[in-house]
């Protein structure tokens, strides 16, 4: 069972104990049974000015890393160093999460309107999907991921937060309230270890979830306001939205 949210108060203030005679490298708040293998450790590699507005999610795919804005319209390319490769105007005006589908197409998530849509090689939106649950204002869709099963992942940021998965055909499979964080701000499936994670703005911490969507591992993160997770294997990609930045983690035994 995922222990209730006044654990990681505790759990943080011990870890930060633990990483100060690490430079660069941030241990586990919390480790479950379930994780037994899986690496425990985060080792900053890199961190770089990432040069768009209010960046709000992240993806990678096929070698390539892109962020959305929710200031702009806009899915970026960006390199490792935080530069624009290229753009692509979205119709849109509330952009918050961003995943890409197995075709390699781009499905993003439109917080105003608690809609999701794919986008077309030319920016135009299509094949919406509509989430009831997550209409909520400035309180709605934060995340998106596909799984292993090629099914969406929706976070809804709070009031309550919750995890909803959606399959091929735009059916609703599950649709979770989370008790382990105050937030979620972002999801992404990593295909090398074969897990769920989920990132917490307020709470400023990532978590690593298992199939019930309970939490096996956390690290409390030095990153302000993160809203942005991607995986390139072991590599981890988090994005703040306040600093503008970008954050290279590895995950390490």
């Amino acid at each position: 069972m995922t222990p209730p949210r006044r654990f990681w108060a505790l759990a943080a203030v011990l870890a930060a104990g633990c990483a100060r005679g690490v430079p660069g490298e941030v241990e586990a708040s919390y480790v479950s049974g379930k994780a037994d293998g899986l690496p425990d450790r985060l080792r900053k590699v890199d961190d770089h000015r990432l040069h768009v507005d209010e960046p709000s999610d992240l993806a990678f795919a096929d070698g390539r890393l892109f962020t959305v804005s929710d200031a702009h319209s806009r899915i970026y390319e960006i390199d490792d160093d935080g530069d624009v490769r290229s753009e692509l105007d979205v119709e849109g005006r509330d952009l918050e999460a961003l995943a890409i589908d197995r075709d390699g197409d781009f499905v993003i998530a439109d917080e105003s309107r608690a809609t999701i849509w794919h986008i077309a090689a030319d920016g135009e939106r299509h094949d919406p999907i509509e989430v009831p649950d997550a209409d909520d204002g400035n309180s709605g869709i934060e995340g998106l991921a596909f799984d292993r099963a090629g099914h969406l992942l929706v976070a809804k940021e709070k009031d309550p937060a919750r995890i909803i998965e959606i399959d091929e055909r735009g059916d609703e499979r599950r649709n979770e309230k989370i008790d382990f964080a105050e937030d979620l701000s972002a999801l992404a499936w990593n295909p090398e270890d074969r897990h769920l994670y989920a990132l917490s703005d307020e709470d400023h911490t990532l978590f690593r979830l298992d199939a019930d969507w309970e939490v096996i591992t956390a690290w409390k993160l030095p990153v302000k306001h993160p809203e942005g997770l991607a995986f390139d294997g072991n590599l981890v990609y988090v994005a703040s939205d306040s600093e503008e930045r970008l954050y290279l983690y590895e995950l390490a035994d």
